[in-house]
């Protein structure tokens, strides 16, 4: 009998066991909380100010000691979708973004921003911060638009950037990838004698400016207005506006020589238009399209007097983000314009066109 407990006793024991094993076999870990990754910046070209000014974004954003230094602003907006409704909620709201060189980053001021999940990101961005925000009427994650920004007055290189991010397909360790885009149109004038022909001793281009024709028609405009629009695929529209046949970018020099190939709009010497040689040479345009026998550019020369010279400039469509270099190739009385186009941030053009 003591024999028969022992056995049963050993026996519940070793059930006991086993059943608690298999148990703690079923047993789940606890699962590990969502990694919440902050929302960090990416500007991109990082050239992308290397033509006008011979600048870096990322120096002209690095903070100084006086405090002036410029600014990206960016705009975000993300919208959840619950039981097929969106919510929408800003995020970002004129939020200046700074560059250290130390951590080679991009940063904004506060406490750091995180992605939401299963959420959809709108971003705009512009810079000069502080300038573009005064020349727009709007300015918000999905939309920007102002003017008229009158490039008589204002030659300064603005750049605008949109994207958009879907947290269920991107990967969220990444930074936000703003591709800054210049709204102009970047435009170069230059001068040289060829095919032998000598200048007289001493003759120089003393002044030069761009002129519509009288009788032309869909005059070229120094100004407009600018839409930037969409953020997947985001779009940049001008809609130029005022035109006149009165002269524009008006230039005048103690007198560039054209015996070699020389740049007009240039800063040293200038003795009226200093507001167009801030960009080493380069004219900033509203971009849009130039028909055939509309617009002039115009020149001086020292020893003819009062005489005015002048040169058709042909049909054209001048896109943003993109610099046209022209060389006006004086043959005497005959010239003959050659132009280059390329992209913005090209050093070299792409191609020659003789016209």
């Amino acid at each position: 009998m003591k024999k028969l407990c022992r056995t049963y006793l050993l026996l519940t024991a070793l059930l006991t066991i086993a059943g608690c094993a298999r148990e703690a076999d079923f047993l789940l870990p606890e699962p590990e909380p969502v990694r919440r990754y902050p929302i960090s910046w990416n500007i991109l070209p990082e050239n992308t100010r290397a033509l006008v000014n011979n600048n870096l974004l990322q120096t002209s954003c690095t903070p100084l000691a006086n405090g002036s230094n410029e600014t990206v602003g960016v705009w975000g907006d993300y919208s959840v979708n619950s039981n097929g409704q969106n919510t929408n909620f800003k995020e970002f709201i004129a939020t200046p973004l700074t560059f250290s060189p130390e951590t080679y980053n991009w940063s904004y001021p506060g406490e750091a921003r995180y992605w939401e999940s299963q959420a959809v990101y709108d971003f705009r961005a512009c810079y000069p911060q502080q300038l573009m925000t005064s020349l727009m009427t709007q300015i918000d994650a999905t939309m920007m638009q102002g003017g008229p920004i009158n490039t008589l007055t204002l030659q300064e290189d603005l750049l605008v950037a949109a994207t958009q991010v879907d947290t269920r397909t991107a990967r969220l360790s990444d930074p936000v990838k703003l591709h800054m885009q210049h709204i102009f149109a970047a435009v170069m004038f230059k001068v040289k004698a060829v095919d032998g022909f000598v200048p007289a001793v001493g003759e120089v281009v003393t002044s030069c400016w761009l002129q519509n024709k009288n009788n032309a028609t869909n005059l070229f405009s120094p100004s407009g207005y600018l839409v930037h629009s969409g953020n997947a695929a985001p779009d940049i529209i001008w809609y130029p506006y005022e035109s006149s046949v009165a002269p524009m970018y008006v230039w005048k020099h103690q007198g560039v020589s054209f015996n070699y190939e020389n740049t007009l709009y240039t800063a040293n010497g200038g003795l009226q238009g200093e507001e167009y040689t801030r960009n080493d040479g380069w004219l900033l345009f509203v971009p849009q399209t130039v028909k055939e026998g509309t617009l002039q550019f115009c020149y001086t020369l020292k020893n003819a007097g009062n005489q005015v010279f002048s040169v058709d400039v042909p049909a054209i469509t001048y896109k943003y983000g993109t610099k046209y270099t022209y060389l006006l190739e004086i043959r005497g009385s005959e010239v003959t314009v050659n132009l280059k186009i390329a992209p913005w941030n090209h050093i070299d053009s792409s191609h020659d066109i003789t016209i």
